[in-house]
């Protein structure tokens, strides 16, 4: 599968098999990424694999509770109420990612500050080192896509259990948790978008424009 070929299949993978990923195939997506654009050459970023079972658990536990809440928050509530919102959204969680809990491989990508820019630089240094570590998972999703790998990025959902997730990886206090994917094997990949999404989805050539704002190709 080419670049181009493996950009447009890309999709966010949320049931996956437990079929094992051999070393030098991950070792290879770990490269791939960690090719991408760093600002400043600073490489402020640092990718953490996790294969041990019960880790994967306590991961996957987590994003699972993590989009319990995130749907909670997004959904409308109708006319239930609080407890009857939680406990749906909760259930929907589970039954869209509770294969997260089998697959194989979990990357957690880290923004890991070097100190390479001046105090008045700080601010914009550190934006640039967040779009470094989202170059090198784009890197790794798309190469997972050629070898046949699903990934789904998640960063809200680990949002709302970030100091957990920083205990279960033993992070220090520097480091920070950006993005966390599972890599495995799909049951299959998604074909289109999901029905939710179409309604609203914009085309591509909405969002082109030539030469100035508001000259859309649309």
């Amino acid at each position: 599968m080419d670049a181009i070929e493996a950009i447009r299949k890309r999709k966010a993978v949320r049931t996956y098999t437990d079929r094992p990923i051999a070393d030098g195939v991950v070792d290879g997506l770990l490269r791939a990424a960690l090719a991408a654009p760093t600002g400043s050459g600073s490489q402020a970023w640092s990718l953490l694999v996790v294969r041990d079972a019960e880790r994967r658990r306590e991961i996957a536990d987590l994003i699972i509770a993590g989009g319990a809440q995130y749907f909670a928050n997004m959904r409308p509530q109708r006319d239930l109420d609080d407890d009857e919102h939680r406990r749906q959204c909760g259930e929907y969680a589970e039954k869209i990612l509770s294969t997260y809990r089998i697959a194989p491989v979990w990357i957690v990508a880290l923004l890991v500050p070097r100190g390479n820019y001046p105090d008045s630089m700080a601010e914009g240094g550190y934006v640039d080192d967040l779009l470094s570590v989202a170059f090198a998972m784009e890197n790794l999703m798309v190469a997972a896509r050629a070898e046949g790998l699903g990934t789904v990025p998640t960063s809200a959902f680990q949002r709302f259990e970030k100091d957990r997730l920083r205990a279960i990886l033993g992070l220090p206090g520097e480091v920070a948790p950006v993005l966390v994917s599972p890599l495995g094997y799909p049951e299959s990949f998604p074909d289109g978008l999901p029905p939710a999404l179409k309604k609203s989805f914009r085309g591509w050539r909405s969002l082109v424009h030539d030469e100035q704002w508001g000259s859309t190709r649309a």
